[in-house]
């Protein structure tokens, strides 16, 4: 049975992604893995915030609903990722085991699951940052790829894929 990992960031952007791995988990039998890394939470006045808008809608959240601790992001993140497991579950009728995990580096966090769980094929997207970006933040599918083990499908994502 074919194991299947979908790295998500849990964007709008990245829906790609995880359609294509369910299809593919469809078709080919085998079960889907969805894995979103959460980078280590950020001190401010406020408290404890997760590293940018990981969670989709923290920033939205008032002060008073705002996660108190890292474990509670990292709790938040694994329930969101549940929830998402299930929710393509229903929709392409095939297995998904969804985590989270908090990782100091995506990259290395990645391939431990990966090794962790023998997924055979590792899927994540590629939103096509600008030259710039990519230059002076790295491009993370870019280091995906170069330090696999196993096979990985690169899926265009973003506005600039659905131009093209």
């Amino acid at each position: 049975m074919i194991r299947i990992l979908a790295a998500t960031d849990f964007s709008e952007e990245g829906t790609p992604v995880l359609d294509f791995t369910a299809n593919l988990v469809r078709q080919c039998g085998g079960k889907m893995y969805l894995l979103h890394a959460v980078e280590p939470c950020v001190m401010d006045a406020a408290g404890s915030l997760p590293a940018g808008d990981l969670l989709g809608g923290f920033s939205a959240m008032s002060a008073t609903t705002m996660p108190e601790d890292c474990s509670t992001v990292l709790a938040l993140a694994d329930q969101r990722a549940k929830k998402l497991s299930r929710q393509i579950s229903d929709k392409w009728g095939i297995p998904i085991y969804g985590k989270a995990e908090e990782a100091d580096d995506i990259v290395p966090c990645v391939h431990d699951f990966c090794e962790r769980h023998h997924i055979d094929l590792l899927v994540i997207g590629n939103r096509h940052h600008s030259l710039l970006t990519s230059i002076l933040l790295g491009n993370t599918a870019e280091k995906l790829v170069r330090s696999a083990k196993i096979p990985v499908t690169v899926v265009p994502c973003g506005p600039k894929a659905q131009d093209a």
